[in-house]
C-alpha cells in the first residue's frame, strides 16, 4: 500500500486516521492525531464557502486550490512534509471521495513535487484490507498549472526539477520556509499532534492491504 492514504472521517475509523481538518475532526467526534498545519485558512475558506452559488464551481475551485497552495502549501517543505507523516496513515477530512477537498490537492502537491503515489480508500478493518476509492484525478491538472504560475521554476519543465534546484540554491526559499518551520514550532503547530490523556489514539496503525 502506499506510505500515506486519504479519507474522509466515514470511511476510517482507526487509529491510522490522521485529521487534516480545521477543527480536527470535531464535528464528527475525531479525537485522533492531527495535523494542523496542513488545514485550510479560515479566511479563504469562509470566501470559498460564501461564494458557492455565486460563482462557477470551476472558478470557486479553482480559488480555493490557488489560496491553499499560497498560503498553507508553499511555505512548506514537501520532503519534509513526508518524512514527517507516520507509515499507513490516513489523512482525513469531511468530503466525499469524489467532491473536491483540499486532501486531495496535498496528495497531488506531494505527487508534483515528488513524484509520490497516494490513494484515496476506504478501510476494512475486519479483513485488514482497504479498497482504493475514485477521486478527482482531473485536479491536479489545476494544481500543477497554479504551482507553475506561483512557483519560481527557473525554466525547467517539471515541477519536480524546479523543486530539487529551489531546494539547493534558492536561498531566500530556504530561509522564508525556515522561519514558518520556527513559527510553527513555538506554536504547536508543527508535525503529527497526539492527544494527550487519550491511550487509544497513538501512533501504532493497523497493517491493511491495499485492494482494487
Amino acid at each position: 500500500m502506499c506510505k500515506i492514504n486519504t479519507a474522509n472521517y466515514n470511511n476510517c475509523k482507526t487509529d491510522n486516521g490522521i485529521s487534516i481538518s480545521g477543527d480536527r475532526g470535531k464535528k464528527v467526534g475525531f479525537t485522533g492525531r492531527c495535523i494542523p498545519m496542513l488545514a485550510p485558512k479560515k479566511e479563504f475558506w469562509q470566501v470559498w464557502h460564501d461564494n458557492i452559488g455565486k460563482v462557477s464551481e470551476e472558478e470557486n475551485t479553482e480559488y480555493y486550490m490557488r489560496e491553499y497552495y499560497k498560503q498553507v502549501l508553499s511555505k512548506l517543505d514537501p520532503q519534509e512534509v513526508y518524512d514527517l507523516i507516520p507509515e499507513e496513515s490516513i489523512l482525513l477530512c469531511y468530503e466525499e471521495n469524489d467532491k473536491f477537498c483540499h486532501r486531495h490537492s496535498f496528495c497531488f502537491w506531494l505527487e508534483l513535487f515528488l513524484e509520490i503515489r497516494t490513494s484515496e480508500v476506504r478501510e476494512n478493518p475486519v479483513r485488514e484490507t482497504l479498497t482504493r476509492l475514485t477521486r478527482p484525478e482531473y485536479l491536479k491538472d489545476i494544481l500543477e498549472k497554479i504551482i507553475k504560475e506561483e512557483y519560481d521554476m527557473h525554466e525547467f519543465e517539471t515541477i519536480k526539477e524546479a523543486y530539487e534546484f529551489n531546494k539547493v540554491y534558492n536561498i531566500k526559499e530556504i530561509e522564508e520556509k525556515r522561519k514558518y518551520k520556527e513559527q510553527l514550532l513555538r506554536n504547536g503547530l508543527y508535525g503529527v499532534i497526539t492527544p494527550k490523556n487519550n491511550e487509544k489514539n497513538n501512533t501504532k496503525t493497523l497493517g491493511l492491504k491495499l485492494t482494487s
